[in-house]
């Protein structure tokens, strides 16, 4: 859950004496929190400007954003000679999106494989973050985010075992509250299936060109490779579908690597119900310098424009919303609207600037005429 931070004023536009100014409410994600949207401190926002005696208890919707991300062993290659692995600038591309969303998102992750692989290097994976909200935006790292980049501090080691652990998440992911979704990001194909068959076309080595083409080394009882090097697409696939059927919407991501096993990934992308319009469905990455522009994209879809007002006024023409210190309009293109007698709706630029990170303080109150504009 996340704070949306009210104020009550004086009708002269003061802070109203005895009056609380800022108030943790329920916001529907997984954990309570404080600090969302910026607490007043001494000479913020609340202490001048705004105008009004009345404070709204406000319901905001905060969607879990969870991270299942690849770390095999390929994920230690660097995109570009001398550069950062794959893994590192994934990784730093997912905390500056959690950064620069703060309390907008709930937030959580998965690795697979999980854990030592040197013995398993298809060991399933699993959580390693449990889901929290996110951090209040201050402009460096805070609880949350120091704690995620700890959480996933790991080398790239082992195989691709997708639909293990996916299945193996699943009752945790469908029993989360609140709208969850799942980045699932890879450089490469799912497999680890020991109980995969497949030709050479759907054999990895050979796909890759590490094996003789006309040598099926996927085959049952290969030397050097075997099933689990098999493409693991009919139970991958269908573990994304039992994702998706339990109401978590499942964003496929392929990095450079991936662009071997675009076939899978593009179904992978439709079991999970919202795959790109194009003839790509999954989301290909070439430019990894634009993946956190990516995450943050897909985490704003998610982000509600929507406040429920608790105890909602008697006339609507007395209350005003302010963005940080200013105040917003009553405008349908860009301000805010009444959606309904208890719901205030940010509409245009003034929606995109929340689902964006720009706006670190939200205020309702009540009290003044409303501002329209001029």
């Amino acid at each position: 859950m996340a704070t949306v931070v009210v104020a009550a004023c004086d009708g002269a536009g003061r802070r109203a004496p005895g009056r609380l100014t800022g108030v943790t409410v329920s916001t529907g994600g997984a954990q309570s929190g404080s600090g969302g949207f910026g607490d007043p401190e001494p000479g913020d926002c609340v202490e001048e400007g705004l105008c009004g005696n009345e404070i709204h208890m406000l319901s905001f919707d905060v969607p879990n954003v969870y991270f299942i991300l690849d770390r095999s062993g390929s994920m230690e290659e660097p995109v570009e000679e001398g550069g950062d692995s794959r893994y590192k600038l994934v990784r730093e591309a997912m905390l500056g999106m959690v950064q620069s969303l703060g309390t907008l998102i709930n937030v959580g992750a998965a690795l697979f494989p999980k854990g030592k692989t040197e013995t398993d290097p298809c060991k399933v994976g699993g959580q390693v973050f449990t889901v929290k909200p996110g951090d209040p935006i201050t402009g460096s790292e805070g609880a949350t985010t120091l704690a995620l980049r700890q959480a996933t501090n790991v080398t790239p080691k082992g195989g691709t075992p997708v639909s293990a652990t996916l299945e193996a998440l699943e009752t945790k992911l469908s029993t989360l509250e609140g709208r969850t979704i799942a980045l699932l990001l890879t450089d490469g194909g799912p497999n680890c299936n020991a109980d995969a068959a497949c030709g050479i076309d759907e054999c990895m080595p050979a796909m890759e060109g590490y094996c003789v083409v006309d040598d099926n080394c996927c085959e049952e009882g290969a030397m050097e490779f075997g099933p689990t090097f098999c493409v693991d697409r009919p139970a991958t696939v269908k573990a994304v579908e039992a994702l998706h059927s339990a109401g978590i919407d499942v964003y496929v991501i392929g990095i450079p690597g991936s662009e071997y096993y675009g076939s899978v990934l593009d179904e992978m992308a439709l079991a999970g119900g919202v795959p790109q319009t194009g003839e790509t469905k999954y989301h290909r990455v070439d430019d990894i310098d634009a993946l956190e522009q990516l995450f943050a994209g897909i985490a704003a879809d998610a982000i509600s424009c929507e406040f429920v007002l608790q105890d909602p006024p008697p006339t609507e023409d007395e209350t005003n919303v302010y963005l940080d210190c200013d105040v917003l309009p009553l405008d349908p293109a860009n301000g805010w609207t009444w959606k309904d007698e208890q719901t205030v709706v940010l509409n245009g630029s003034a929606c995109v600037d929340l689902k964006t990170g720009k706006v670190s303080q939200v205020q309702i109150v009540t009290g003044c005429p409303t501002e329209i504009p001029k």
